[in-house]
């Protein structure tokens, strides 16, 4: 009974803000914290990756899901959707494990393969229903090591 009480003041609270012309919410900043290979097969690739998600507004955020794409360098990599709710606290972080599959045997004879990848990892994340998803984007670098493919 108290996550319901919970959950409906935060939705409250995201309504009224969303209502204040002068209260705007702001994009979370989602950063890919941890890569890894789960399950390497010739035709599918599995992997876990875990977002970081920071939330730079004053009050807490409620994550209903998402959809996301990741690119490494410069190529589609993966893309999919993620149903798992969470909130991250006003002005905190919190971490999202999400699994994906890609298929490498279309990205063999490109130059995909280098000693580290840049990535961009885009989408849109959904706060409640019938509020317009939120977009965010992020790129970075990630060291080829063996520490990847544990």
């Amino acid at each position: 009974m108290y996550k319901f009480f919970q959950t409906f003041i935060l939705l409250a609270l995201l309504t009224a803000c969303a209502n204040n012309p002068f209260i705007q919410t702001l994009s979370p900043q989602v950063s890919l914290a941890d890569f890894r290979v789960t399950k390497m097969g010739l035709l599918e690739q599995n992997y876990r990756l875990r977002l970081r998600l920071k939330n730079p507004n004053s009050f807490p955020l409620p994550i209903m899901g998402m959809d996301y794409q990741l690119y490494l360098n410069d190529q589609e990599f993966a893309k999919g959707t993620n149903k798992q709710s969470l909130t991250i606290p006003a002005m905190g972080e919190n971490l999202l494990d999400i699994e994906v599959t890609s298929n490498l045997m279309r990205t063999i004879g490109s130059k995909m393969f280098k000693r580290k990848f840049n990535y961009r990892l885009s989408g849109n994340i959904n706060i409640m229903a019938g509020a317009p998803p939120i977009p965010f984007e992020y790129q970075g670098k990630i060291p080829l090591s063996r520490g990847n493919f544990k």
